[in-house]
């Protein structure tokens, strides 16, 4: 026995390289849509590139395998095998569950299954909802179906069934001493200084391909690890403190406290349409696509809007809290999520009810989502409708009432306020899984297709919502504004780290509005955090404390939008950008004008990221 403790070493950590290629292929072949744009020799590669990863995750999978395998060339004890064989059991399981998991995941967000997406879990309701049927049938299906073939083949060729054999303690006493060597080496990616990272299995332009050779196992377990560590340091350091800080200053000061006032009156009611996922490229008007979005490109040309919108992060809870908050997105971490954090940041709503204003907030879904809920109760809105409290008789999808029937509701609502109010409602149709009850009008836009059909009913219920709302009483005396909470991919399949994927809108409309600036547009860079200090400058009050956030009616305001990702961040500036990735060293795209154009934007973004992260951290 004591000689064969190599030989079952040998074979599971081979049986683990093998076992991560065959999800790895999986990846490939459920996202082949992404490999069009590559050719048969680069796709190849991704295999090879990828050993390095996988080295690292086997190493520390099989840790404990080595020391059951060490122990049953001394004892003679068949639980060890059984410890053995049940262990390799669940690492074959939950492997498995995070490859499929990832798959809808993917398609979803263009990221790997990471420390954020698994925190949504705590919300597998939601999760649900929002999930097609059909992936969650299948993903089932497929789960079950793997681990059935893959511990079927663990068993038939690599597990070693207990015997009873003559110890041999200088082998053993060699496997001891070699292999946790081997193992250390394995997990730090070999003796070089630096130990094995995620970005060194890179090797192409096609991102999708990149991640495509990340080991998803190891990518959760070093995001977790990561998020951990995220709680009491900060992870972008790029600058002394203090500079840093001086510098973001300097993005914010003004030579004048000034605005242009554009509205007829500084106490309208405001009503917000937060478009659930829409992206710029729904709309003809600010670059889009002819057609999609026929009702806002109308409230555009009589409105105003914001034509070079960035939304700051990528998910709703982020949005949302820069939209309502003024406060930007952050790379890795979840502040909707830590009741310690975000009862920090400032919220437009409170601000308008010292104002007089009633205040309400509307979902059709569960806005649990993220904790959007702890937001929105924290900031006491004066009134709160989700999916649970609409009549069961209303028409519902999986993810909650659909946008006609909310939008009708909202009306219903609004009409039996007092004035002023603040009245906010978030659409939902254009979330997966889109079963909008509306025939498809649009038969292309590839893996886009049903998205792009969910942003016409969703757009089409706006318009109904704004011809019932022209009968009203109030609605002269209204200022409506619509911006989307993130952005979404689109058929022109931007990597959702270019500033192209996070173009959103952001559209001001009414009869407050003054003649002269209906039709008009600000065309300079902007952010979604930036609308509360325009707002609340418009109504004459202070915003001071709303910090990260820009009056962009004050003509001597400085032109910028910051966005995060997962590990880095986009910075924009009149023709100039970065998107860099500090947790893998790599600029995904730049543009600069000039050298020094080029000194000055990394300095101002990677300083607004440091300065931000290290505020987050001191709350």
């Amino acid at each position: 026995m004591a000689k064969r403790i190599f030989l079952i070493f040998a074979k599971q950590f081979i049986f683990l390289m093998l076992f991560f290629q065959l999800l790895r292929l999986t990846f490939l072949v459920y996202n082949y849509n992404d490999l069009f744009n590559a050719n048969f020799w680069e796709i190849l590669k991704v295999f090879w590139h990828s050993i390095y990863l996988d080295i690292s995750a086997a190493s520390y999978i099989i840790s404990l395998p080595f020391i059951l395998i060490f122990f049953s060339s001394l004892i003679k004890w068949k639980g060890i095998y059984i410890i053995n064989l049940w262990y390799n059991y669940l690492i074959i399981f939950v492997s498995i569950v995070i490859s499929i998991g990832e798959l809808p995941l993917y398609n979803e967000w263009r990221v790997k299954m990471n420390f954020k997406a698994i925190s949504y879990l705590s919300q597998p309701s939601e999760v649900y909802r929002s999930a097609k049927w059909t992936e969650v049938f299948f993903g089932l299906i497929a789960i079950f179906a793997f681990t059935f073939l893959a511990i079927y083949l663990y068993r038939k060729y690599i597990h070693e069934r207990f015997v009873v054999n003559k110890r041999n303690y200088m082998y053993s006493f060699i496997f001891l001493v070699l292999t946790p060597v081997l193992i250390a080496l394995g997990i730090r990616g070999g003796y070089q200084p630096i130990p094995v990272h995620q970005s060194d299995v890179y090797f192409s332009k096609n991102n999708f391909l990149n991640l495509a050779a990340v080991n998803s196992q190891w990518n959760v377990v070093a995001s977790v690890a990561k998020n951990m560590r995220y709680k009491t340091s900060n992870p972008f350091l790029f600058y002394k403190l203090s500079d840093a800080r001086k510098t973001v200053d300097s993005l914010y000061s003004t030579e004048k406290d000034t605005t242009l006032y554009i509205l007829k009156t500084n106490r309208p009611n405001i009503v917000l349409l937060l478009l659930e996922s829409y992206s710029a490229d729904l709309i003809h008007s600010i670059g889009g696509y002819d057609s999609i979005s026929p009702n806002i490109d109308k409230l555009i040309s009589e409105g105003f809007v914001f034509s070079n919108t960035v939304g700051s992060g990528g998910l709703s809870d982020q949005g949302i809290l820069a939209v309502l908050c003024g406060y930007p997105a952050l790379s890795n971490v979840i502040i909707t999520n830590q009741l310690d954090k975000y009862v920090k940041v400032p919220c437009i709503a409170r601000d308008l009810q010292q104002q007089g204003y009633f205040t309400s907030f509307m979902y059709g879904g569960q806005l649990s989502y993220g904790n959007i809920k702890g937001l929105i109760y924290y900031n006491k809105f004066d009134e709160i409708t989700e999916g649970k409290d609409f009549p069961s008789n209303i028409p519902q999808g999986r993810l909650g009432v659909h946008d006609e029937y909310m939008l009708d509701a909202f009306l219903n609502k609004i009409n039996g306020y007092r004035q002023p109010f603040f009245s906010a409602a978030f659409t939902l149709s254009s979330h997966n899984p889109y079963d909008q009850p509306f025939p498809e009008v649009f038969n292309w836009g590839g893996d886009a297709q049903k998205f792009i059909n969910s942003a016409y009913y969703s757009d089409s219920c706006i318009g109904d919502f704004f011809k019932k709302a022209k009968k009203q009483s109030w609605y002269n005396n209204t200022l409506f504004i619509l911006v989307a909470d993130h952005s979404h991919n689109s058929p022109r399949n931007w990597m959702i780290y270019s500033p192209e994927y996070r173009h959103v809108p952001m559209i001001l409309f009414g009869n407050v509005l003054k003649p002269e600036y209906k039709g008009k547009r600000y065309e300079l860079p902007c952010s979604q955090t930036d609308l509360a200090a325009t707002l609340l400058s418009q109504l004459g009050l202070k915003h001071d404390k709303y910090h990260w956030s820009i009056n962009l009616f004050n003509s001597y305001s400085k032109s910028f939008a910051y966005y995060a990702f997962d590990g880095g961040l986009g910075w924009i500036e009149p023709d100039n950008f970065i998107v860099y990735d500090k947790s893998q060293e790599v600029y995904y795209s730049v543009k600069y004008q000039s050298k020094n154009d080029s000194i000055r934007i990394n300095r101002n973004g990677k300083s607004y990221l440091e300065v931000l992260f290290q505020e987050y951290l001191d709350f």
